[in-house]
């Protein structure tokens, strides 16, 4: 079983922009009203020594994360599909909260958008694509199956897809 990646995404261009990253700085220190992050030091971090110390001072601007969520901008998304992992639903949806809070403290604005879980599919977006190949890769790592990443060519988006069925003869997980 192995893992199938489309490397488009480093033809001509080697380095994709995020729209939402601003090409100025935001002021120094602002306060994203929405989630609590603190840009200090030309960075979204999770303070709250700073946050407390500054939050009477300083400016509020939502961070790029809050924004993509409000305006919907997905920049990665991952299916998770096949008959293996309906038998062990909450563990799958426990790997995938656990690598979010994982790539929050390397990156804090890398968040889940949205989980859907319907029959034998989970869909996830993702405000970062690197996240959503991070929660393809535990999922390969914790229980094998198919991995199959995707970069959009012109963009920074990634598509990540997961699947494992169950072997002939195998009994469901209880």
């Amino acid at each position: 079983m192995s893992v199938k990646q489309n490397t488009e995404r480093y033809g001509e261009r080697t380095k994709l922009r995020d729209p939402y990253l601003l090409s100025k700085a935001y002021p120094e220190p602002t306060i994203c009203p929405t989630c609590g992050l603190v840009f200090h030091k030309k960075r979204w971090s999770r303070d709250a020594q700073i946050l407390s110390i500054v939050s009477n001072v300083a400016e509020k601007h939502k961070c790029p994360a809050c924004r993509k969520i409000e305006d919907h901008y997905v920049m990665g998304f991952v299916s998770i599909i096949g008959t293996f992992f309906p038998t062990i639903k909450n563990e799958i949806i426990n790997i995938i909260h656990n690598q979010e809070k994982k790539e929050m403290v390397r990156n804090p604005l890398a968040r889940i958008m949205s989980l859907n879980n319907k029959d034998d599919t989970i869909m996830v977006e993702t405000t970062n694509d690197n996240l959503a190949i991070a929660i393809g890769k535990a999922l390969k790592r914790s229980h094998g199956g198919e991995l199959n990443v995707n970069y959009a060519s012109n963009e920074q988006f990634a598509r990540v897809s997961w699947r494992r069925d169950l072997e002939v003869g195998s009994k469901p997980a209880k």
